[in-house]
């Protein structure tokens, strides 16, 4: 079978394996830690991207997309983070969030996707990581 420790994780394809390689080496302890913790706060930062939209508050709607957009760097969504940042740009060029419907229920579908991905990758690595250990 050959040496648990040698066999590395093999992430979901949504994830971007190289960047997370880049920030984090082959600890998979302390990704799966970082995968908690984003979980922890993930609710709270979706919720304020939603409330902002419901308000049609345009500046409170781009800070708290710029505030959860890190989050998906930290996990390796970075087609997520780069869907963040144009839409933040967006918010920047519009004057009511009428105009970003079409961007936003995209961005709100891939938040509600990413929570379940981000769960599910974490469940994984905490049944990866008792294996190893």
């Amino acid at each position: 079978m050959g040496d648990p420790y040698n066999n590395p994780f093999i992430f979901n394809s949504e994830f971007d394996v190289q960047s997370l390689r880049e920030l984090y080496g082959g600890d998979y302890a302390y990704i799966q830690e970082v995968f908690t913790t984003v979980l922890d706060e993930y609710e709270a930062l979706s919720s304020n991207v939603l409330s902002a939209h419901q308000d049609g508050n345009m500046f409170a709607l781009k800070t708290a997309v710029h505030k959860i957009k890190p989050v998906f760097g930290f996990v390796g969504l970075s087609d997520v983070q780069q869907q963040c940042q144009q839409f933040e740009g967006m918010c920047m060029t519009v004057t009511s969030t009428a105009t970003l419907e079409e961007a936003f229920a995209a961005l709100e579908q891939n938040l509600i996707r990413c929570r379940r991905l981000i769960e599910d990758e974490r469940k994984r690595l905490d049944s990866f990581n008792h294996q190893r250990a």
